[in-house]
């Protein structure tokens, strides 16, 4: 029975992008919680540029090359699908980090200090400056600001996916609603014209009535 699950899993994630995209969506949000819990900013300007992007880029490069594995067959008749497929786990997680805030709050740090965690959220840390520490609050203030673009940012990549989606939605919609207008169309013009002036059938009321018509003019 196992195996037979197995099997059947492994043709659906093959034929299907949706269910490949759906696991792997599913796997890295769990990642993405396992790597925030571990996540701790190098506090060097030049590393913190470095660092963020290995986080954003590393993950989505494997989830790309994951998908491609996945449905490489599937490239010679389906090479657009394909390849929209292969980029849809790298935006998810893309999305994600920045929905996190503190990757991006990493890039931007521009100060030298120590990973501690934040007193709002117990999750989250932040570079406490070494040098100048009486301006703690006023650095804080910022890296949260930083934060707080970050997720600005992930609600517009999420806002414009929303539009994207509704947009080939809709013309699917209107697609199919013309689709079925046309054979109705076409139903109707196959149809003879003389059908309606067609010659009543014999033995009816109409053709008796035309016979004796002509036997009178007679």
């Amino acid at each position: 029975m196992s195996k037979e699950w197995t099997a059947r899993l492994k043709n659906q994630l093959k034929k299907s992008p949706f269910y490949s995209n759906a696991i792997i969506g599913f796997l890295m949000v769990g990642l993405e919680k396992l790597v925030e819990m571990d996540f701790a900013c190098p506090c060097k300007p030049v590393m913190n540029l470095v660092f963020s992007i290995a986080y954003f880029l590393v993950p989505a490069l494997f989830s790309s090359a994951l998908m491609f594995y996945i449905h490489s067959p599937q490239c010679k008749t389906q090479c657009l699908l394909s390849t929209l497929t292969c980029i849809i786990p790298a935006g998810v997680w893309v999305m994600l980090l920045f929905f996190d805030g503190q990757y991006y709050a990493c890039a931007k740090t521009s100060w030298v200090g120590l990973t501690v965690k934040t007193d709002i959220s117990a999750s989250t840390t932040w570079c406490q400056p070494l040098i100048n520490s009486n301006n703690v609050t006023e650095k804080q203030m910022e890296f949260f600001g930083f934060r707080n673009t970050s997720q600005f940012v992930g609600l517009g990549f999420l806002l414009v996916i929303s539009v994207i989606l509704f947009i080939i939605g809709c013309k699917r919609c209107c697609h199919q609603t013309a689709g079925t207008k046309q054979p109705e169309a076409e139903q109707v013009e196959m149809e003879d014209p003389g059908q309606s002036s067609a010659r009543p059938p014999e033995g009816s009321a109409l053709m008796e009535e035309e016979r004796s018509v002509s036997s009178a003019q007679l």
